[in-house]
């Protein structure tokens, strides 16, 4: 059986998405925690922690409630 949605993978392409719905480009450049923390890479330069949340199933950044969030693509 396929997942149902992207998995999370080294060097994978990711879009950030912040507070009003602006977006920048991403790179995930570590998969920790058995897919359950990511280190990204943001296109500013910045490297960004990111871990998922039960509740939504989506990758928030850590110490965040609700954004910035990441799609994987």
């Amino acid at each position: 059986m396929m997942p149902s949605r992207p998995l999370p993978t080294r060097g994978g392409r990711v879009r950030i998405w912040h507070f009003g719905g602006e977006a920048q480009a991403g790179t995930i450049l570590e998969v920790r925690d058995g897919g359950r923390s990511l280190l990204v890479a943001a296109a500013s330069g910045e490297t960004l922690e990111f871990t998922l949340r039960r509740v939504s199933a989506s990758f928030v950044a850590r110490g965040e409630r609700e954004t910035p969030y990441l799609e994987l693509r």
